[in-house]
């Protein structure tokens, strides 16, 4: 993955480390220093950071091994400053499913609780003898077990993006339509963001961040799933776009930078002997500027391994398999030979048109 470190991988999911993670284990540093702390104490706090976010990626990994279980597969997990991402496939459409591979993140956490007060409890630690509240050998175990725990509640919390969010939305989905159950936990959700917006306004910032971010998960999981509901039932035929712009292979990037700025397209498809053999994006146009000029030609920077589904292949299986290998542009088949092409942005606007049309 790009901007990430390969750390490794288990059962095929591979985890990844953001070079943002850097920022943050500096900004620990630099800003203890300043403080005045000794070197040994900022050493503790960057290994219980180390072993804190070690949970994370076990947590992540309680997702993902609950997915395997349901055929899905996950296709790595992302460490970042502010937590880790496993990015499934997809979501089970199951409710049951969907509630246990939501609720295994949180239980790992909370297995790990458990296993770590256990060892506090053999080991003889003594709580209410506790004399330091600093982190060193003596009391990693107990903050470890201590944030583990606060881990698994805050997940839990009702509200996209925190599992707790899919867990109520698949109670919900066992009695009502999944894009009904996903609106009224995306609703619950943003209720609770206005609170902590509110609540930290006038007692902690970084409630205010919490959340903004959960207001706007919310509304972004309950738009995914409305669009994707509203998709089940038509085919890749009926978005199917006939008319697109084409650029030859071997044209120069001039010649896209024209078509460009004389049209709406933000993609091409690129042919050669007029059979279309990729596609060209407006991303792709820049990167190829900068990286050389306009005489560049198309071939060098065009995309020639593009996405490729069938005419009859369901439109939200269709969708959904785009939004996952990140492809704006996909080539619709059938029997074998090019038909035309699935654009995401065009399917948003065939959204918004068959959705004003059955009001």
């Amino acid at each position: 993955m790009k901007f990430s470190l390969f750390l490794g991988k288990y059962k095929n999911v591979k985890v990844f480390i953001h070079w943002t993670f850097s920022l943050l284990l500096l900004w620990i540093i630099i800003s203890n220093l300043r403080q005045g702390m000794p070197w040994i104490d900022i050493f503790w706090i960057i290994i219980f950071v180390l072993a804190l976010f070690f949970c994370v990626v076990l947590h992540e990994f309680g997702h993902a091994l609950a997915a395997q279980k349901y055929g899905i597969q996950t296709k790595d997990i992302v460490l970042y400053p502010i937590g880790g991402i496993a990015r499934l496939e997809k979501l089970p459409e199951d409710p049951k499913q969907e509630l246990w591979v939501a609720i295994a993140g949180p239980l790992v956490n909370i297995g790990l609780f458990i296993i770590l007060s256990t060892i506090l409890s053999i080991t003889g630690f003594d709580l209410e003898n506790l004399e330091e509240i600093k982190i060193n050998p003596n009391t990693i175990i107990l903050y470890l077990a201590s944030a583990n725990l606060v881990l698994a509640l805050f997940n839990l919390l009702p509200a996209f993006p925190m599992d707790g969010g899919r867990v109520l939305r698949a109670f919900l989905a066992i009695r009502l339509p999944r894009a009904k159950a996903t609106q009224i936990a995306g609703g619950i959700g943003q209720f609770l963001a206005i609170f902590f917006i509110f609540f930290g306004l006038f007692n902690n910032p970084i409630l205010v961040l919490i959340g903004l971010f959960i207001f706007l998960g919310a509304g972004a999981e309950v738009s995914h799933t409305q669009q994707e509901s509203f998709l089940k039932g038509y085919k890749v035929n009926d978005a199917l776009m006939l008319k697109f712009q084409i650029i030859s292979f071997d044209a120069p990037l001039s010649k896209a930078v024209e078509k460009l700025l004389n049209s709406q397209a933000t993609h091409f498809v690129v042919v050669k002997d007029d059979v279309a053999i990729g596609t060209l994006s407006r991303n792709e146009i820049i990167k190829g500027l900068q990286e050389g000029n306009e005489s560049t030609l198309v071939e060098k920077v065009a995309d020639f391994n593009p996405l490729k589904i069938e005419t009859q292949q369901d439109l939200d299986e269709a969708w959904r398999n785009m939004m996952s290998k990140n492809k704006k542009v996909a080539f619709v088949i059938e029997n074998g030979h090019f038909l035309g092409i699935l654009d995401q942005e065009n399917i948003s606007e065939f959204v918004m048109v068959k959705s004003a049309l059955t009001k």
